[in-house]
């Protein structure tokens, strides 16, 4: 298949993500694109897009309608990745719940959007039933199971089976939507605050899966491997798009698992992979199985990479980039990942940056400061954060998108990331919020201030600390403030470290000093 000629077709095209699927089943038919690896379940490119054809045509028949938004939270699935192209394809718009999230940040999601469907299943009823009096606008439940459940747990929402849809008629029905149209919402991090919800095109998908088959030379004979979770660009937009769009196979597991990894590489031809977070270290690692060196994998690339490269490509007989491409939610693919090259890699030339002091006014190259960057094409990056306006201002001031990195630019013009100027915290593969951290941990009645920090961790990425003060004439264990914790944020948010302080380093305006805290206990 020749590269460049679809590269260039798709930029003249300007079809939906609906419109894609629905070519690419036509032209593909029977062929094998989706692999759930856990059941061992496939669907072919015309059972796949038949199966998002039901969805859609019994989510319009349920009373949904184009500009709708309704929420997807579900782990890693085939009925996830239909239900979203489902909505493409009705023009309803897709919010992508991030599913291991719990309490306030869960309810805050639910609400953002005034969301009043949600697609989930019985694995994420206990979670919507401790926040039940916090959500101000669903009504209803399309449940992939545990209708039993929802009905005690949740009795005051409508609940409708998810198996009902699918004796819906299966012809095609992909509208005629923009591609520059917002087609769902992801959230970010929330690196400075709460998580954003990034309103994000169809086309901003397509160019970010485009630089995919730039990068690496994809076609119909490669299958990626993706346990990473559909709520996030990564697998969406750059694992399962990138193998549609070429016409390949994917391969899906819910989570990333070590003991799994080579068997199912060998097992389902698996040719290539992200490896993200703490990934490559694990893989390093583990102990020796005969499919380590025994598979079809061509290439993996993906950051951090800490362990030695050559090493690593001889012990897997697997070839691994150099340079791990620079991306974003907001942003999308800005740079491509290199082979021959360390740092973040090429920028790609519908992208403008620089690196800019803390007046916006450029450095020169080799010099380290804020990575900025604009489109030269509309419509390939987030066209705001929803019903935060202040928040869009605030990361596209100067004409510029301000990424809260830093980084510097060689003489050539590649990129190299340097370190974060926000607050994230990157535990093991996921970015979380120090605030939203921090948000929780200050409802515990006890707790009179607390300030969260990333430490190193033993596989080259961060985990989350937790310092504390206490309310005057209360007590609080470490163990009990951890199992507070616990039941109230997801497992990548949680402390593994906490200390009670006896007062709190403050800034001149009064808020934590977190620069102290992290000289003073050489995090």
């Amino acid at each position: 298949m020749n590269m460049l000629h679809n590269h260039s077709a798709y930029q003249t095209r300007q079809e939906n993500l609906g419109q894609l699927l629905e070519r690419q089943a036509a032209l593909h038919g029977d062929n094998l694109f989706l692999t759930q690896a856990e059941t061992d379940a496939q669907l072919s490119y015309r059972a796949f897009n038949a199966r998002t054809n039901r969805i859609a045509h019994g989510l319009k028949a349920a009373g949904a309608r184009p500009g709708q938004y309704l929420g997807i939270m579900l782990s890693n699935s085939p009925d996830f990745l239909a239900s979203s192209y489902a909505l493409k394809k009705m023009g309803a718009v897709e919010v992508a719940i991030n599913a291991t999230f719990r309490g306030i940040s869960l309810s805050r999601m639910i609400n953002l959007t005034g969301l009043e469907t949600l697609i989930t299943s019985r694995s994420y009823l206990e979670a919507l039933a401790e926040i039940a009096g916090d959500l101000t606008s669903l009504k209803r439940l399309i449940l992939i199971d545990g209708m039993a459940e929802a009905a005690r747990l949740l009795p005051h929402l409508e609940r409708m089976e998810f198996e009902e849809m699918l004796s819906n008629d299966d012809s095609d029905c992909a509208g005629d939507h923009p591609d520059d149209v917002s087609s769902v919402i992801m959230f970010t991090s929330g690196t400075t605050g709460v998580s954003k919800g990034c309103l994000l095109p169809d086309r901003c998908a397509i160019r970010a899966a485009e630089s995919m088959l730039e990068a690496f030379d994809l076609t119909a004979d490669d299958c990626v491997y993706s346990p990473y979770p559909l709520f996030h660009v990564g697998a969406a937009h750059y694992d399962i798009l990138p193998a549609l769009m070429v016409g390949g196979r994917a391969v899906m597991r819910e989570c990333f698992s070590v003991s799994n990894f080579w068997p199912d590489v060998a097992r389902f031809g698996a040719t290539w992979f992200m490896c993200l977070g703490s990934v490559q270290q694990l893989l390093w690692a583990a102990p020796p199985c005969a499919e380590k060196t025994a598979h079809k994998m061509r290439f993996i690339w993906g950051t951090p990479l800490p362990v030695d490269h050559d090493a690593f490509e001889k012990r897997f007989n697997v070839r691994l980039a150099r340079g791990g491409g620079y991306g974003s939610t907001d942003a999308g693919s800005v740079a491509l990942p290199l082979f021959d090259k360390k740092g973040a890699g090429k920028v790609l030339d519908r992208y403008e940056v620089a690196i800019v002091d803390e007046h916006d006014h450029p450095l020169p190259a080799g010099q380290v400061g804020e990575l900025v960057i604009r489109p030269k094409e509309p419509a390939i990056m987030a066209s705001g954060y929803f019903a935060m306006p202040e928040k869009t201002v605030e990361a596209w001031r100067n004409l510029w998108f301000h990424t809260g990195d830093l980084a510097r630019l060689d003489d050539e013009g590649d990129l190299y990331w340097v370190a974060r100027i926000s607050e994230r915290i990157r535990v093991k593969g996921e970015m979380v919020s120090a605030y939203e951290i921090e948000e929780v941990v200050l409802t515990h009645p006890s707790v009179e201030d607390c300030a969260v920090l990333g430490r190193p961790d033993d596989y080259g990425e961060e985990a989350v600390h937790v310092f504390a003060t206490l309310r005057p004439g209360t007590s609080l264990t470490i163990e009990a403030l951890a199992q507070f914790c616990q039941g109230r944020m997801s497992r990548f948010m949680q402390p593994t470290g906490l200390t009670i302080l006896a007062d709190m380093p403050r800034t001149p305006s009064g808020k934590p000093a977190k620069g102290d805290l992290a000289k003073l206990f050489q995090l």
